[in-house]
């Protein structure tokens, strides 16, 4: 059986904050050098009074098929007005899915509204499998305990659609790896794998926090337990830089994106 690549890019769009217009065509000129076969999207904002679609916007001028799933509805301040948006998740793909989920997530009152996003496409004569996340934001234990049930009903949910050839879990999940909430699924039973370590590749921070700080939050996770051919993660790289501003100071998002390239064979 033949082996087929394929390359892959996840990004916190970070809603209609900044300098919105211009972050929208820095992300669509570096996603058009860079070329990848699926970009997974969070906090895409989507405003239609407004004139307003991050993915509708990014997937035109890419050439990319779009399915987006509205999330987290409210009234948001956008070019000096109040208006009714969401920002919800996206995968824009260079071919068309074969099958395209929407999973709503265990909630709370101080962070309702999480969805996550889950697609199956045809790579070469490989399936592959998507589950594009944003996991609770909430400090504390009680986001540590958010996050692992959301993350355990996204496993769950995986598992009962049997295995794809590779199956990835990727976006951002408001913590490190080896925090309360998310260390735990790295080990037995599920063995989640960071594609970074995989391809022996350095993290760089992907957020800087109000003290300054670089935080690792963002991730792409392979899932070796639903994934039914060998997997290669060839290269891993942080993209769409939020530390690297162009002249005017706009970076494309208040999150780096990242890039993973891989091979299935």
């Amino acid at each position: 059986m033949s082996q087929t690549d394929f390359c892959l890019v996840t990004l916190n769009t970070w809603k209609c904050e900044g300098a919105y217009r211009q972050r929208l065509a820095l992300t669509a000129k570096e996603l058009n050098g860079l070329r990848p076969d699926m970009v997974a999207l969070q906090e895409c904002f989507q405003a239609d009074g407004a004139n307003a679609d991050t993915a509708g916007w990014l997937a035109m001028h890419g050439g990319l098929h779009a399915a987006q799933v509205q999330a987290r509805r409210k009234q948001r301040a956008f070019e000096g007005s109040l208006v009714p948006s969401s920002s919800g998740m996206a995968m824009l793909c260079r071919q068309p899915w074969l099958a395209h989920q929407a999973l709503p997530l265990p909630s709370s009152a101080a962070d309702g509204g999480r969805v996550a996003q889950i697609v199956t496409l045809q790579a070469g004569q490989h399936t592959l499998r998507v589950a594009n996340l944003h996991l609770s934001h909430l400090s504390g234990t009680e986001g540590a305990e958010l996050r692992a049930l959301q993350l355990h009903a996204v496993l769950k949910h995986l598992q009962s659609l049997g295995p794809a050839g590779a199956t990835l879990l990727c976006g951002d999940f408001n913590g490190e790896l080896n925090s309360p909430g998310i260390a735990e699924f790295m080990a037995s039973p599920w063995g989640l794998v960071d594609t970074f370590t995989l391809a022996n590749s350095p993290r760089d921070a992907t957020f800087i926090n109000d003290q300054g700080q670089g935080q690792v939050l963002d991730h792409v996770l392979l899932a070796p337990s639903l994934s039914a051919r060998e997997v290669d993660i060839r290269s891993a790289a942080t993209v769409l830089r939020c530390d690297r501003p162009d002249a005017e100071g706009v970076t494309p998002s208040d999150h780096s994106g990242l890039m993973v390239q891989l091979s299935l064979a």
